[in-house]
């Protein structure tokens, strides 16, 4: 039988031994590797003595019987342990490369993660609100599946949760390429089982993540309700967790408030450390902005960033944003950005309030929604999604804008909020006041209250 031949038979072998068998019985198999076939011997490689002896005890028996079932011949494994003088196949030419190839990619590891390159330990500003965040997650980078583990960094958009996350991938493939590391948002792993029930090869998305030793996942707040989903990633947790696995997640607020979340999935993520990422500091963000100016090649006058810094309290996001804008206006017209230029184009995004018009504070506005519809000041400004808390906050915001003189991103900060996000609910309150008269009446109602209460 042509070598070409079993080895895809040796394929066909370990997807049926990893759908068939416990996953910590057959978690090393990624690392077996089909090297060459003698007559009715096939020699399979492993990376390790620790993976060899880990095949032969759980899987030899059950891979030996498939073998011979799938080619109806008297099979024979012969199962070795991979060295430095065996990277090129004895029979050399073509083949001896291919074999080549597959050994390298043994040792580095299936690479199936998408990391950017440009998050990196080195590009992220630590600031007092973010070091502890930045120093657990390099120790997770330089020591995986040994301390905090599982980890789970949350925070509002654009703080970092995702320059983090991507940073340990990153280290620990340039460190490590032994190393199997999977970095997917939660949206993709979704995908990727939607997929694997269409094309019912369930058993590769396993193999996919369940071998994994680094399991990165962004954004797990987009799981809410996807209760298959949820119940694919419980048992991909159990299984990387009971094997000393690394598992990070990134989250867009405390588990506490996740909803349509299963119980025992929930308290997987608490179960090691959590982290909450805060807005930088004025000075972090000084530094941010210089940096960005850095990789863009170009000058600002301190002046400028010092405004930008002063501003822009949210979220690094803004910040870029904010910076990018300033750049493209430059660019257009090829003018140096002074500061008067600074305020005049940011005036839409940053805005002080006007003397006299500070007395209306945002909390002042949220607390009178609040008791207006009997919901707690916390739960406007939480993450809560049920139609009354979205319907208050998007009214608290868009009274805030319309009888303040602050601006979107200030009120940002107080929601946690983006600038889009805040942007998008003072639109959608104005659409709706024009068709909805019992909604105007409403807002009317509050916006002279407040004001009473102000004078």
């Amino acid at each position: 039988m042509e070598k070409k031949m079993l080895e895809d038979i040796w394929l066909k072998v370990e997807e049926q031994l990893v759908s068939s068998m416990p996953a910590s019985k057959t978690m090393w198999l990624d690392y077996v590797s089909f090297r060459e076939a003698d007559g009715d011997v096939v020699h399979l490689e492993c990376n390790s003595a620790m993976t060899k002896d880990s095949f032969e005890r759980n899987c030899m028996t059950e891979a030996l019987n498939l073998m011979q079932e799938l080619t109806g011949r008297p099979i024979t494994l012969d199962v070795s342990v991979m060295t430095d003088e065996s990277t090129l196949s004895q029979t050399g030419g073509q083949d001896g490369d291919e074999d080549h190839q597959r050994k390298e990619s043994s040792k580095k590891g299936t690479r199936t993660s998408l990391l950017n390159p440009a998050y990196t330990f080195d590009s992220f500003i630590p600031c007092d609100s973010t070091s502890f965040a930045y120093n657990a997650c390099k120790a997770i980078a330089m020591d995986p599946g040994a301390n905090y583990n599982p980890c789970l960094i949350f925070g509002g958009v654009g703080l970092g949760k995702t320059h983090l996350l991507e940073s340990i991938g990153n280290y620990i493939e340039a460190e490590n390429p032994r190393m199997n590391v999977i970095y997917v948002t939660a949206e993709t792993f979704t995908n990727d089982f939607i997929q694997s029930l269409t094309n019912k090869n369930t058993s590769q998305f396993r193999i996919k993540y369940r071998k994994a030793d680094v399991l990165l996942i962004d954004d797990i707040h987009f799981l809410e309700k996807k209760i298959q989903s949820q119940e694919e990633l419980f048992h991909t947790f159990n299984d990387l967790y009971e094997t000393n696995k690394q598992i990070v997640f990134t989250c867009d607020r405390p588990i506490s408030e996740l909803k349509g979340f299963t119980d025992r999935l929930k308290s997987r993520f608490t179960r090691g450390l959590n982290i909450n990422l805060t807005a930088p500091d004025y000075e972090t963000r000084v530094a941010i902005l210089r940096r960005k100016c850095e990789e863009k090649g170009v000058k600002i006058y301190d002046s400028v960033l010092n405004y930008i810094a002063e501003n822009i309290k949210t979220n690094v996001r803004d910040l870029e944003g904010t910076l990018t804008t300033l750049i493209a206006y430059s660019s257009l017209i090829k003018s140096e950005i002074t500061l008067d230029v600074a305020q005049e184009q940011l005036k839409n995004i940053i805005a002080s309030p006007m003397a006299g018009e500070q007395d209306i504070s945002i909390g002042s506005i949220v607390k009178e929604v609040s008791n207006y519809f009997n919901i707690d000041v916390g739960d406007i400004r939480s993450k809560k999604r049920t139609a009354i808390i979205r319907d208050a906050r998007n009214m608290a915001i868009y009274l805030t804008r319309r009888i303040t003189q602050y601006s979107t991103t200030e009120i940002g900060s107080f929601f946690d909020r983006d600038h889009s996000t805040v942007t998008h609910s003072i639109d959608k309150v104005e659409k709706e006041r024009k068709s909805n008269a019992e909604l105007a009446q409403t807002l009317d109602t509050l916006e002279s209250s407040i004001k009473a209460k102000a004078k």
